[in-house]
């Protein structure tokens, strides 16, 4: 008999970045290239149609300070500008679904992640998803989302095609969650 796994929504993360939603679509789907210190973060290993299999090296702090990379194969499913799609095919976790939105909002744009995950173990493989790894990665796509948002910005400063603009009023967000 399989095991099967209970579905764990981790709360949205949403964010506004002052730059253009297909300067901050680019950035985001800017496959294979290196970080600053020159590790690349994802190849690109296979094109079907529409969607695109990527290996991601993301960086993650465990508890107790440990530091470790996870790599990943994904597919990834984008309809520009608008939407990224990312559905987990080898990794730590037997399900991985997460969704990026940038939604225009004057000249700029409104990005939310929206995550799903599952562990092994029917009821208590749910469990310890939902008391511990569900706020680990509640955290990380916070601190995702940060970082992405000041790389989009500063890029969006130099930018002469998508010259960074004012936002429009609105209630000032830094890195927010929902509650669901």
């Amino acid at each position: 008999m399989g095991f099967w796994f209970i579905p764990i929504r981790v709360p949205t993360a949403k964010v506004h970045v002052q730059a253009d939603r297909r300067l901050a679509f680019q950035l985001l789907t800017a496959w294979e290239a290196a970080r600053l210190d020159g590790m690349p973060t994802s190849k690109v290993l296979e094109r079907e149609d529409d969607r695109l299999l990527i290996q991601f090296h993301t960086p993650v702090k465990m508890p107790f300070g440990i530091r470790t990379v996870q790599r990943t194969v994904e597919w990834v499913t984008t309809t520009e500008p608008e939407r990224i799609e990312f559905e987990g095919v080898k990794g730590p976790l037997p399900l991985l679904l997460c969704r990026w939105n940038l939604e225009e909002w004057g000249d700029c744009c409104r990005f939310t992640y929206d995550s799903t995950f599952a562990l092994h173990g029917s009821l208590l493989g749910w469990l310890f998803g939902a008391l511990l790894i569900r706020p680990l990665m509640r955290r990380m796509m916070r601190e995702h989302l940060e970082k992405l948002k000041e790389t989009i910005e500063a890029r969006a400063a130099r930018s002469r095609l998508f010259p960074q603009r004012p936002c429009p009023p609105d209630e000032a967000i830094g890195v927010e969650a929902q509650t669901a």
